[in-house]
C-alpha cells in the first residue's frame, strides 16, 4: 500500500527571513507614522466657568434713641436689638456706634449706657463695640424730624449711626445658554450650562460668605482635659470616660 506523501516546502534561507522580518517591520513602523496624537483640550472646571465673588457690604442704622426713665423706648430697644442680632449672625469686625458729637451732656452718656445693656443682653460682647466720633467735617446724617418742626421743642437730635461689615457672595454669569445639542456632542466637554446652577445656589445659601475665601480657625484645645487624657495614658489607665449603669447595654434574651 502506497501513502500518499505531503509536499515539502522548501526551506526559507537565512537571508530570506532577515527580508522577511524587515519588511514586517517597516509596515509597523509605517502605520506608527500615520497615526496622529493630540494633546486634549483642559476644559474649564465649574468654579472657572463660574466664579463666585465675595465683596463687603456695609450694614447700617440710624437711630435718635429715647430714654425711658434709664432704659430706651421699647420701641427703640426693637431696633437696636433686631440690629444686634443680624450682627452676631453676619457681622464681621466690631459693632461701630457713631456719635454725632462729643458725649459731654448726661443724655447722652445716658443713651449709651442704655445702648450697651441692651447689647449686652443680647450676647453683643463688649470687646466688639467700638464707640466713635463723627468725622469733623462730613456731611451731616439726616435726622427724623418731628411734627412740631426743627424749632419745635420735641426736635431730636442729630442720630447715632449702627454700622458693621457683613459680606454677601453672588455667581458670576447667567444660566439658561442651552444654544449646544448636548444630544450630538462627540468632542466629550461638558455643556455650557453645565455647574451654573449649582454655583448659584451655593452662594445664595451659603451661611457665612467669607468662608469660601478663607478657612475658620479652630477652637481652642480643653486643656485641662488633655492634660488628664496623657495623665492616664502615662500611667497606663483608661483615657476614655467611665459610663454610668444607665449607659451600658445588654442584649435581649427574648431570640434565646
Amino acid at each position: 500500500m502506497q501513502m500518499n506523501q505531503i509536499p515539502q516546502w522548501p526551506l526559507m534561507t537565512h537571508g530570506r527571513r532577515v527580508a522577511l522580518l524587515l519588511l514586517l517591520a517597516g509596515g509597523v513602523a509605517g502605520c506608527q507614522n500615520s497615526m496622529i496624537l493630540s494633546q486634549a483640550t483642559p476644559q474649564p472646571t465649574v468654579s472657572e466657568k463660574y466664579p463666585i465673588s465675595v465683596e463687603p457690604v456695609q450694614e447700617t442704622m440710624q437711630l435718635s434713641p429715647v430714654l425711658a426713665g434709664n432704659k430706651l423706648a421699647p420701641a427703640d430697644a426693637r431696633q437696636v436689638t433686631a440690629f444686634a442680632g443680624g450682627f452676631l449672625q453676619k457681622g464681621h469686625g466690631p459693632l461701630a456706634i457713631i456719635l454725632p458729637n462729643i458725649p459731654y451732656s448726661p443724655r447722652t452718656q445716658g443713651q449709651m449706657q442704655a445702648i450697651n445693656e441692651i447689647l449686652a443682653e443680647r450676647g453683643v460682647p463688649a470687646s466688639r463695640i467700638e464707640w466713635r466720633m463723627a468725622t469733623p467735617g462730613a456731611a451731616p446724617v439726616a435726622a427724623a424730624v418731628p411734627p412740631g418742626g426743627v424749632n419745635g421743642a420735641d426736635a431730636r437730635p442729630d442720630p447715632l449711626v449702627f454700622s458693621f461689615t457683613r459680606y454677601v457672595a453672588s455667581a458670576e454669569g447667567a444660566c439658561g445658554n442651552w444654544e449646544k445639542d448636548i444630544g450630538r456632542s462627540h468632542d466629550n466637554h461638558t455643556w455650557d450650562n453645565f455647574g451654573c446652577a449649582h454655583q448659584h445656589n451655593l452662594a445664595v445659601m451659603v451661611a457665612d460668605p467669607l468662608d469660601l475665601k478663607r478657612p475658620r480657625a479652630t477652637t481652642p484645645v480643653d486643656v485641662d482635659r488633655r492634660t488628664v487624657v496623657i495623665k492616664a495614658y502615662r500611667e497606663g489607665k483608661t483615657t476614655s470616660s467611665e459610663r454610668s449603669e444607665d449607659e451600658k447595654g445588654t442584649v435581649s434574651d427574648v431570640s434565646k
